[in-house]
C-alpha cells in the first residue's frame, strides 16, 4: 500500500495562504506586513512574504528567486529534509530569502511548518 500526500486548500486560507500559479506549478502564497513601533508611533514596516512549495526542489525553484520590490523577506518551504538555504539581493539591501524544509530544524520555518503539516492529508493508493 502506498501514500500520496493532498493538501487541504481550506485549512491554508485559516492561515491566510491563497493558491499561486508559478511556472506551471502550484504554491501557496501570503503577505505579511510586519511594523516596528516606538514612542512616537511606527518607526518602519516591511512586507513578508511566505511561499509553500510543495512539487519543486531546491535547484529547480533558486534561479527563479528575485528581489521584489517593497519585499524585505521571502521565505519558500519545501517538502522533504535538508539545510536551510540563504540568498541576499544587493548585499541584503533589496531583501533576502530563505529556503526551509518541512522535515528541517531551523526556527524561523517553524509557523509554516505547523501550518503545512496541519494542511496535509494522507490519501491510501494501490
Amino acid at each position: 500500500m502506498q501514500y500520496k500526500f493532498a493538501i487541504d486548500e481550506d485549512k491554508l486560507k485559516e492561515f491566510y495562504y491563497e493558491p499561486y500559479e508559478f511556472n506551471g506549478h502550484r504554491l501557496y502564497r501570503r503577505v505579511l506586513i510586519l511594523k516596528k513601533s516606538g514612542l512616537l508611533g511606527e518607526i518602519a514596516s516591511y512586507k513578508l512574504i511566505d511561499f509553500i512549495v510543495p512539487d519543486l526542489g531546491a535547484n529547480e525553484l533558486l534561479p527563479f528567486i528575485k528581489p521584489i520590490s517593497d519585499v524585505m523577506i521571502q521565505r519558500f518551504l519545501l517538502l522533504g529534509r535538508g539545510k536551510m538555504i540563504k540568498k541576499s539581493f544587493w548585499f541584503g539591501l533589496r531583501g533576502w530569502a530563505y529556503i526551509g524544509f518541512l522535515e528541517g530544524e531551523e526556527k524561523l520555518f517553524n509557523d509554516m511548518r505547523r501550518e503545512f503539516k496541519e494542511a496535509l492529508k494522507m490519501e491510501e493508493h494501490q
